[in-house]
């Protein structure tokens, strides 16, 4: 039933949005211009030529802006929390000339959905785990080699130095897509029924699910398992009525989620660096005034540093929350997993572009 009434409202919430992008009410909407991928030309650099700050300022928006941002966690999960601190400090930062209306609980789609709702211009914003880019964007599949990163401590000096801006605007030619921040989500770990994973052998056999990458597909595969595609919203009925023994995810997704109701084993096997990218509709970037992009990218940093000091406490009542449920935590010894994985790793960084990323990686150990 409650599939359903979401099913309903994303529906309803889709039409409207489709009705304001077509009536061009919502600066938000009328921003992106319904243009998708590559429309971001002329209106980009209205003010180009006039050489003048008021010239530039007077071609775009001059009223105020609503911006519709989608993203699959509950209104309880600390992404939220952060992204409802995001739209805070825009109105703050602009004055109340650009909001953010936030879309949680998945009721939009899925993250595949909301990528493309961008492109064609139903949505203006949407939080995504970086895996969800790999389909769309090679280089980002740098962040789904199985352990590219060793450990939190490496993978945020990465995310937080300027070679993240190359990912950022590597979607802006192509998807009419760029990314402003990230947000730790915690390691993509392991966990299963009626089984401990405690090394790779014990994925032998085992049928789990992944999301739609190829990455994760050949990961779960190299060590012996069966992958099998479901979507997020379907996963607790697949893992409840034994169509996947097992998943990975972080520990705030696991518990959040309330999956620790029907598995009993999470392993903390940290295989993937898997942190959220906050997304918005380039287009529609390029629309608001030069002030309102470094209000928008400010409190987009802004809102990283606060979901860093609240997401420490999330994890730790995530763990309390699924130990409650019956679930036994496991710290498994890392080298193993690593090793059976390497053939794999080298595999994936042939890659010319991916190769060069990984190197800058490696050099910031």
């Amino acid at each position: 039933m409650m599939r359903k009434r979401h099913n309903l409202l994303a529906l309803g919430l889709a039409a409207a949005m489709i009705l304001t992008a077509c009536g061009g009410n919502t600066p938000g909407n009328s921003a992106s211009g319904g243009s998708g991928a590559g429309g971001n030309e002329g209106s980009a650099n209205a003010g180009d030529g006039g050489g003048e700050d008021s010239g530039a300022k007077g071609d775009k928006n001059s009223k105020p802006v609503s911006l519709k941002l989608a993203h699959t966690q509950s209104t309880d999960h600390p992404i939220h929390k952060s992204l409802e601190k995001f739209a805070e400090l825009v109105k703050e930062k602009t004055d109340g000339q650009v909001t953010v209306e936030i879309f949680a609980n998945g009721v939009l789609g899925d993250e595949r959905k909301y990528i493309e709702s961008l492109q064609t211009g139903l949505l203006d914003m949407a939080k995504v785990s970086i895996d969800s880019m790999e389909n769309f964007e090679k280089l980002y599949s740098v962040f789904t080699i199985p352990y590219a990163f060793e450990g939190m401590d490496h993978g945020r000096k990465f995310m937080n130095s300027e070679k993240m801006e190359d990912f950022y605007t590597s979607t802006i030619d192509t998807l009419d897509i760029r990314g402003l921040t990230w947000y730790n989500s915690g390691g993509r770990n392991y966990y299963a029924r009626d089984k401990a994973i405690l090394s790779p052998d014990d994925m032998k056999g085992m049928v789990m699910r992944v999301q739609s990458s190829q990455i994760q597909i050949k990961t779960i595969e190299t060590l012996g398992g069966s992958a099998t595609p479901v979507d997020w919203g379907e996963l607790y009925t697949a893992l409840q009525q034994g169509v996947v023994d097992g998943a990975d995810n972080g520990i705030v997704a696991f518990a959040d989620n309330n999956l620790c109701e029907v598995v009993k084993h999470f392993s903390f096997t940290e295989h993937i660096l898997s942190p959220d990218i906050l997304l918005i509709k380039n287009s529609v970037y390029e629309k608001l005034t030069p002030e309102q992009q470094a209000a928008v990218k400010e409190a987009a940093k802004e809102s990283t540093a606060f979901h860093d000091e609240i997401w420490g406490a999330a994890e730790q009542a995530a763990i309390e929350k699924s130990e409650a449920a019956g679930v036994t935590i496991y710290r498994p010894d890392l080298a193993p997993f690593a090793e059976a994985l390497k053939p794999l790793q080298e595999e994936l960084i042939e890659n010319e572009k991916v190769a060069e990323y990984m190197e800058i990686i490696n050099e910031m150990k």
